[in-house]
């Protein structure tokens, strides 16, 4: 199989990568020149220098290839509006263009559950489960992200080039800290959460999440697809840090979350970005994402369960 990749020397990118290499796929990576670049090379995938701006680069990377799988993103760091809608959502068109003008069979794109706002109702977020009313409120990344897969979706429906968006929940894996919350912070050995027990989290494990990109591969059908890719679509606050607290002997203090709702509410924090009284509603809702879509599609279904993907996490990022 020939593959394409963008964003290889992220973290979902090089685990999607060794992943490939091992099936023994041909893989492109097109990346920016980096020590990331020159290990994902020696592991044996062919890097081609360059990003999306050159558009003969992006034909080396993507001609005729089977799959693009689409990872590339910027997800935090310094920048404005400007630069976020440059990568996320310019560089998303220029993609499916590149893979729409190489003759590719199938783009993956890596979106995220970012893109619903606020519940109006108590039922699971789904697929058809618009995007959030409101993004001008949200961070930037958000924005980014809303407008790239109401870009993807267009194109694919205008173009028959087949797409399919993945949103997966917050990811977490060896090679990065386990999550805390949506609201809280790591003191030491100590976690401060601001929310309940009984609050959801929607987490996925970076090999199942890899799983997840490969059966979506796989499909034949050539309409735009989504799906939602959470772990366990149930996984409450609580529950999550009692395994995490006995894998990493840490502590968890939950801070009930009222005064800090009634704080942004009443503008007494930041009213953009992470502090944004849309963000910190949206935070504290105990929403759930039903992922029964891939199950019932695809027979994705995650294979680490959450003990065991917490002790990796933890042993392989010591």
């Amino acid at each position: 199989m020939n593959v394409g990749v963008t964003g290889g020397t992220g973290f979902a990118g090089q685990a999607l990568v060794g992943r490939l290499l091992s099936r023994g796929a041909s893989v492109r990576v097109l990346a920016r020149p980096s020590h990331r670049a020159d290990a994902l090379e020696t592991q044996g995938a062919r890097v081609v220098r360059g990003d999306l701006v050159d558009a003969e680069a992006a034909a080396r990377a993507f001609a005729g290839a089977d799959v693009v799988y689409h990872l590339a993103a910027k997800v935090e760091g310094a920048g404005g509006r400007k630069e976020y809608f440059a990568a996320n959502v310019t560089g998303t068109e220029r993609l499916l263009q590149a893979c729409l003008a190489n003759a590719v069979k199938r783009v993956v794109y890596a979106s995220s559950v970012a893109v619903y706002g606020p519940l109006r109702a108590t039922e699971p977020i789904d697929e058809d489960t618009p995007f959030d009313s409101a993004p001008e409120e949200r961070d930037i990344y958000a924005q980014s992200k809303i407008a790239a897969d109401r870009l993807a979706l267009d194109f694919g429906r205008k173009t028959g080039l087949a797409i399919t968006i993945l949103r997966p929940g917050i990811i977490f894996g060896p090679g990065r800290p386990l999550p805390i919350g949506l609201l809280g912070a790591r003191f030491g050995k100590s976690g401060i959460v601001v929310g309940t027990r009984n609050q959801r989290i929607p987490l996925v494990y970076i090999e199942n999440l890899v799983d997840a990109m490969e059966a979506v591969a796989a499909e034949s059908d050539v309409a735009p697809q989504q799906y939602i890719v959470v772990d366990d679509e149930n996984l409450t606050l609580g529950e999550y840090h009692a395994a995490r607290n006995a894998v990493e002997n840490t502590h968890t203090l939950f801070v009930p979350p009222r005064p800090f709702a009634l704080a942004a509410d009443c503008g007494l924090l930041p009213r953009a970005g992470t502090f944004s009284r849309r963000h910190v509603r949206r935070a504290l809702e105990n929403r759930k994402y039903d992922t029964s879509r891939i199950r019932l599609q695809t027979g994705w279904a995650p294979k680490i369960d959450l003990r065991e993907a917490i002790r990796r996490t933890v042993a392989r990022s010591a």
